[in-house]
Parts: structure tokens; sequence; C-alpha cells
């Protein structure tokens, strides 16, 4: 697993991940973050934990396994990308600059990205009221 990478290149990378995703017409980025813990509890002094804070875009590179033909499989695979895996740890004294950085850097990075459509939902709806004709 790659070393955790310093805030400001963690910024450049997630960037540079958000702007190749929004060009695509398909794709997905998951930003995660939880707290890490230290190996030896008992040295910890401070009470507030360090922030893990991870983004990836969910590229696996694994083949369709409904694939009938297993050559294709293989020429899929091979033409796909590295997944991509950036992570930083966050002291605690940090972490409002750096989410006040992360926001910006979030916000300024979906807005290439398509609202959801909620239409098809919502026609379905719970029981027979909400069913629509197909015409």
């Amino acid at each position: 697993m790659p070393a955790h990478l310093a805030h400001d290149e963690f910024f450049t990378s997630l960037t540079t991940l958000l702007t190749n995703t929004s060009q695509k017409a398909r794709g997905s980025i998951f930003l995660t973050q939880k707290p890490l813990l230290a190996s030896n509890p008992s040295s910890e002094t401070s009470t507030t934990p360090s922030i893990l804070i991870r983004a990836t875009d969910g590229n696996t590179n694994a083949p369709n396994p409904k694939s009938a033909k297993e050559g294709d499989a293989k020429k899929k695979s091979s033409l796909t990308s590295q997944k991509v895996k950036l992570s930083t740890v966050v002291a605690p004294e940090e972490l409002e600059a750096f989410y006040t950085r992360y926001a910006e850097v979030c916000k300024a990075g979906m807005t290439g990205l398509k609202k959801r459509d909620r239409k098809r939902g919502k026609a379905k709806g719970k029981g027979g009221a909400g069913k629509v004709a197909k015409a």
C-alpha cells in the first residue's frame, strides 16, 4: 500500500481525479474518512485521534464475470487504467484548516457532474397509487 500523501499533494491529486472523472461520461469517486487509532492506546495522550482521509475512483480492473468469452474480458481489463488510491492523515490540530480547503476542492471539482435523475423513482412510489400507465 502506498504511503500517505502530504496535504498539498493530496489536494493536487484529488483535484486531478475530480477533473478527469467529470470529463468522462461515467464514473464515481469515493471519499471516506475514519479515525486513525494508535497501535498502542496507552501511549496516546490526546483524546482526539488523527483522521484518515481516502479518495478512490472505484476502478477495480476486474473482468466482467457475465462475459461469455474470456478473451474479451482480458482485452477489456488491459485497456482500463489502474485504480487510483489517495490517502492522507490529518492531525487533530490541523482539522479545521484541512476541512476548509477540502470543502473548496470538492465543491470546485463537482461542478461538472450531472445531477441524478430522480423522476423515475418517484413515479413508482409505494403501493398502486404512484404507478404510471405505459403508453
